[in-house]
């Protein structure tokens, strides 16, 4: 007897053969009808051909998902980076901005301390600091501006603004402290007289003397104390030969019995131009400078301008060597 197993690959085999049978097709070309036979071993070429397709369908089906899975993950890491950069971007321009905050308060400080100290000087030497304010007018016709193209006007960082002005206001300050004078105005001389009352040398008795006296030998050099303008260059009575500067803000200073003037009246100098050789011209006992210092045209001590601190001095040679030079045609 046949075992089970036998029997049933008998069927299997069966089943097989009558499906890959030789089949008659008939192909009509129109105008006649031919028969084709397909044999089993055309029929078994075809369905390997077939299940070959498939394979290659479905492996190129799963190499693109793939693919695609490998594309979105590269790109999930891409963007994971970008963010991670952005991040430490924005950790820098923070750090960086409280760089400049800090900046910002340590420099509007300074301006204020400086300030105050060049405040304090002044007022040691008798001067309001409201003398030195800088006018600063503006000004002009309205030009309205329409549309799109008019600016948007915006107030801006206010500790910017702060800071800027700090130092607007010590700048200027600084600018009016060129015409205070402050160096001296002949080297080696010997103090003779004091400022205030004393006893006339020619007719005895209390009298006023507006001035210091300085002596030396006759053509000793002398020199502007301070930036000005010469006001007056000549013979003045009692003074004898007399050089006046203008320093601008109502302060002047005087040099007198002078032996030889050697400025024109109208020119621009500089602390420290020559401009005069001492002398003993007008009322005078010896070869000596008179030197005042005058306020709205009322004589003060020139004591306290000749011992103005290093700190007024320096801040005399920082104004000079930062100021703006301006021009332009005469039209």
């Amino acid at each position: 007897m046949q075992s089970a197993e036998t029997i049933k690959n008998g069927r299997w085999s069966e089943q097989f053969r009558q499906l890959v049978r030789t089949r008659d097709l008939f192909v009509h070309d129109g105008s006649t009808l031919r028969r084709v036979k397909v044999t089993p071993s055309i029929q078994i070429g075809f369905a390997i051909a077939a299940l070959v397709l498939l394979a290659w369908s479905l492996f190129s089906a799963i190499h693109l998902f793939s693919a695609a899975s490998v594309d979105t993950s590269a790109r999930r890491a891409e963007v994971a980076a970008m963010e991670s950069r952005l991040v430490a971007m924005r950790a820098t321009v923070a750090a960086q901005a409280a760089e400049i905050d800090q900046r910002q308060a340590f420099l509007h400080e300074l301006a204020d301390a400086r300030y105050k100290t060049t405040v304090a000087e002044l007022r040691r030497l008798g001067l309001k600091p409201s003398r030195f304010k800088a006018y600063t007018g503006q000004g002009g016709p309205l030009e309205a501006l329409l549309g799109d193209k008019a600016p948007v006007v915006q107030d801006g960082d206010p500790q910017f603004r702060a800071l800027f002005m700090s130092w607007k206001k010590l700048d200027q300050l600084e600018q009016g402290v060129i015409s205070i004078p402050s160096a001296k105005p002949v080297a080696g001389a010997s103090f003779t007289s004091g400022f205030g009352v004393r006893s006339d040398p020619f007719r005895g008795g209390a009298a006023m003397h507006a001035g210091i006296d300085l002596a030396g030998p006759v053509g000793t050099p002398i020199y502007a104390t301070a930036d000005g303008v010469v006001g007056r260059a000549e013979w003045a009575n009692g003074y004898g030969n007399l050089v006046e500067l203008e320093h601008g803000k109502g302060i002047q200073t005087r040099y007198g019995h002078l032996s030889k003037i050697l400025v024109k009246p109208n020119t621009r100098v500089k602390r420290g131009d020559l401009i005069a050789l001492m002398g003993s011209t007008g009322r005078s006992t010896g070869s000596h400078l008179h030197y005042e210092v005058r306020i709205d045209g009322r004589a003060v001590n020139p004591l306290p301008f000749l011992q103005s601190s290093d700190y007024l001095l320096a801040v005399q040679r920082r104004a000079e060597a930062t100021q703006i030079a301006l021009g332009g045609p005469d039209n």
